[in-house]
């Protein structure tokens, strides 16, 4: 032992390795992805809504338009225009159609009566010379229909498709 006491070794502390995490570490990880997998589903839920959301939006935009200027022929072309925009959405061929075939396709997807015959009416007013529509009615069952027809067209595209079978076999 020298006079000034006695000889001290320095400290090593062992390495701290990054592996194994600590429990804590495991408990942040879990709730940052449960976190991330809750904002995919809210973002994908939203993306979903959003045609529709638009969709309704610019039938508002018909009202609105015709309740300051009343012009009935414009509320036809308009809202003839958006019922064509959402079949194009769900079947780009049947939205070329006219006559029987795209009367069918719209009464597919009419959730009643009266807005199949609503519809019915702006499939016919376009071709007067002066038009006359009952406006609430219309923009009534033309939200209906889009409303339908974008859930029927969301539920198909998340169906399993139907095996082909090869005509060769019985």
């Amino acid at each position: 032992m020298s006079d000034s006491g006695p000889v001290l070794r320095d400290i090593h502390l062992p390495s701290a390795g990054w592996w194994p995490l600590a429990p804590g570490w495991w408990l942040l990880l879990l709730v940052v992805i449960a976190l991330a997998v809750g904002v995919a589903w809210w973002w994908r839920q939203r993306a979903r809504w959003r045609p529709l959301q638009s969709i309704l939006r610019e039938i508002d935009a018909i009202e609105a338009a015709h309740a300051s200027d009343r012009d009935d022929a414009r509320v036809a072309e308009e809202a003839s225009r958006v019922l064509r925009r959402v079949a194009r959405r769900i079947d780009p061929a049947a939205a070329a159609q006219s006559g029987a075939i795209w009367r069918a396709f719209v009464h597919r997807y009419a959730p009643d009566a009266a807005t199949r015959q609503a519809l019915d009416t702006l499939m016919d007013i376009r071709f007067r010379a002066f038009p006359t529509l009952e406006v609430p009615a219309l923009t009534t069952a033309l939200r209906a229909w889009c409303r339908t027809a974008l859930r029927a067209a969301r539920a198909r595209r998340f169906q399993k498709p139907a095996v082909m079978r090869n005509a060769a076999t019985p």
